[in-house]
């Protein structure tokens, strides 16, 4: 039992802010923390889907909202996600060869296609949160929908 409780917070200190107890990262502890990977995508859906129905019910303009449901997900993850994606758009945009693309996701600065791809990751979350928030405005079942989506991050 203590073993899985330890890959839960390894799991949850890697892929997320949120406080855990610290447990020492031995392999038994490691073994099953992949397992927990779509436990921290609930947590992170129900804060969404939470911060949405709050949102909603507070009158909060579907605009504002839309930017708060837009970075919820990098400050509870801490962006190591989007640090992936960035690194990632960056080697792939060099049209270098494999050993070129390896380095740039080794190195440790921001590249221009990165800078790119990440102003279009938020423009288009962030349309997508106020086209579906304005959408939902008035319908009786808005919960159900905001529900089916919070398991999207699992």
């Amino acid at each position: 039992m203590m073993k899985l409780f330890g890959s839960f917070c390894i799991a949850f200190s890697m892929y997320s802010r949120i406080p855990v107890p610290q447990v020492e990262w031995k392999e038994e502890h490691m073994r099953y923390c992949m397992c927990f990977f779509p436990v921290i995508g609930i947590v992170l859906g129900g804060m969404l889907y939470v911060l949405a129905i709050l949102g909603i019910r507070a009158g909060i303009t579907p605009g504002f909202l839309a930017a708060l449901l837009t970075v919820l997900p990098v400050l509870v993850t801490g962006g190591i996600h989007l640090d992936g994606y960035l690194d990632t758009s960056d080697a792939r945009a060099s049209y270098g060869d494999r050993e070129k693309k390896l380095a740039i996701l080794k190195d440790s600065h921001v590249g221009a296609f990165a800078v790119i791809a990440c102003a279009v990751y938020f423009i288009l979350t962030y349309g997508s949160w106020q086209g579906l928030l304005e959408g939902l405005s008035g319908r009786g079942d808005r919960e159900r929908i905001l529900g089916a989506l919070a398991v999207c991050p699992m």
